[in-house]
């Protein structure tokens, strides 16, 4: 039961640092982003969603970056995707904690009455299905966890392919490559300035996302 209980902790905090995820190109393809973990239980149907795809144009001789960095701070979808990662976070650690004192405090009472040898059989038995009564719930919170590992990797996945599919839409020609730029990982050691559209793609990510938040 502590090893479940430890476990899920550890899954949590892996959870949502991994919310805080870099775009590490912008010009990867989608067929990369890894797969999410798979459910014990998967919707009947999957909504599958139109592939925007690219269109040669005639080389402008332009190029443009993005800074990566300051897209996952100022985008609003991802600000509100931490927003509900911590919210449910915060649930799942909450019914953790409560469950491990009950743990603890029955395992205490079990022992001492076995210790005492003055407990009927079945007051024992029926502290010992308590017992396995949370571990069985301690079982569900690893299943939750789960759950919220894999909405995160699907989100994850989904806001990488929605500004791939801008970029598509929003370029139009405009320029022959859209490069990434982090200080985490940079992938340029020096770009003009003049040549940034950060402003530009996070104003209309943010218009657009308002837009689709509006309609749901």
């Amino acid at each position: 039961m502590n090893k479940i209980l430890l476990g899920i902790n550890a899954i949590l905090i892996v959870a949502v640092v991994f919310l805080f995820f870099k775009i590490n190109s912008l010009n990867t393809p989608i067929s990369e982003v890894p797969d999410p973990p798979k459910e014990a239980e998967q919707p009947a149907a999957a909504k599958t969603e139109p592939v925007v795809k690219q269109v040669g144009t005639t080389p402008t001789g332009k190029i443009a970056y993005v800074n990566i960095d300051r897209l996952n701070e100022e985008s609003l979808e991802i600000s509100d995707l931490i927003a509900e990662s911590k919210r449910r976070k915060a649930a799942i650690e909450a019914s953790v904690e409560s469950l491990s004192m009950q743990y603890q405090k029955k395992m205490e009472e079990y022992q001492a009455s076995a210790k005492a040898g003055i407990a009927p059989p079945g007051e024992m038995q029926a502290k010992e299905r308590e017992i396995l009564a949370l571990e069985k719930e301690a079982q569900n919170k690893q299943l939750q966890m789960d759950n919220l590992t894999q909405d995160i990797g699907e989100k994850n996945a989904s806001f990488q392919k929605n500004v791939k599919d801008f970029l598509v839409k929003w370029n139009n020609g405009r320029f022959d490559y859209i490069l990434s730029y982090s200080d985490a990982v940079p992938s340029m050691l020096l770009g003009n300035t003049t040549l940034e559209i950060t402003n530009e793609i996070v104003a209309d990510l943010n218009k657009q996302y308002k837009e689709r938040k509006a309609k749901k």
